[in-house]
């Protein structure tokens, strides 16, 4: 398969006291069109960072990252959703979705047709004239990935987007995120602490450990779709997963020490 995103050599850091803190270091990874693929390792390994370098808004000092993404006329190659919805509380819900789209060369018409077909995409056609505020959690949450869908991109990096819920809710929103990956067809990139959520979700899950951090495991999830949750084939996923986990946080407190 084509990749849509190829990184190679990567590493970055930041200044602190005068002396340069590598955080990522020699990273390779690809991730193929079309390909649901998660990311997971210790807390303040570098996920979120590695997204936010695709993303263009951080700068890495070493390595190439490539993304191949199509740029098609009045789409945005890539979008992002956050932990947090950051839906502005002065805007009703369709200017929230509308707001990607106002630096695309767009008619008013058209930017609101296509609002509303990502604001039905999530399930939420009936919001579309609410507040923020008189949405819950969940429904916030979905109104931010709404908003990235607006712009039609072929790539979706997230970054821990269902962290804040609760478990009902969350779980609803995982097989909410994946009948939509299923009708879209997007590549996504995804980040989360979460390691039942990663093998229920992923075609692949990545493991970054080490310090500094770099690919420590890659692990394909096989189960075929639907997957069940309490599964005998996805538990074992997750229990391979949590063992590589264990070992990779043993390896960076040692290496911290």
């Amino acid at each position: 398969m084509a990749k849509i995103i190829e990184i190679s050599g990567l590493s970055l850091g930041f200044q602190r006291d005068e002396q340069q803190h590598t955080v990522l270091e020699n990273l390779h990874l690809g991730v193929e069109r079309g390909e649901f693929l998660a990311i997971v390792g210790p807390s303040g390994v570098g996920k979120s960072t590695l997204l936010r370098v695709v993303v263009g808004l951080t700068q890495a000092f070493a390595g190439d990252v490539k993304v191949l993404a199509d740029k098609t006329p009045n789409r945005r190659p890539i979008a992002m959703v956050f932990q947090e919805a950051r839906l502005l509380p002065w805007r009703k819900v369709l200017r929230n979705i509308m707001l990607g789209l106002e630096g695309l060369d767009l008619d008013a018409a058209t930017r609101r047709e296509r609002a509303e077909r990502a604001l039905s995409l999530v399930g939420l056609a009936h919001c579309a004239e609410r507040w923020p505020h008189e949405l819950s959690g969940g429904q916030r949450q979905r109104i931010g990935l709404a908003r990235a869908l607006a712009v039609e991109p072929e790539l979706l990096l997230m970054d821990e987007p269902f962290a804040a819920l609760d478990a009902i809710t969350r779980q609803g929103l995982q097989d909410e995120l994946l009948r939509i990956w299923a009708e879209t067809k997007k590549s996504i990139l995804f980040v989360t602490h979460d390691i039942d959520e990663a093998a229920y979700l992923a075609d692949r899950v990545i493991l970054l450990g080490g310090s500094p951090a770099h690919v420590t495991r890659e692990f394909s999830i096989r189960t075929p779709r639907p997957r069940a949750r309490d599964g005998a084939a996805l538990a074992a996923a997750v229990g391979e997963i949590r063992a590589g986990l264990s070992e990779s946080y043993a390896y960076r407190v040692a290496s911290s020490a």
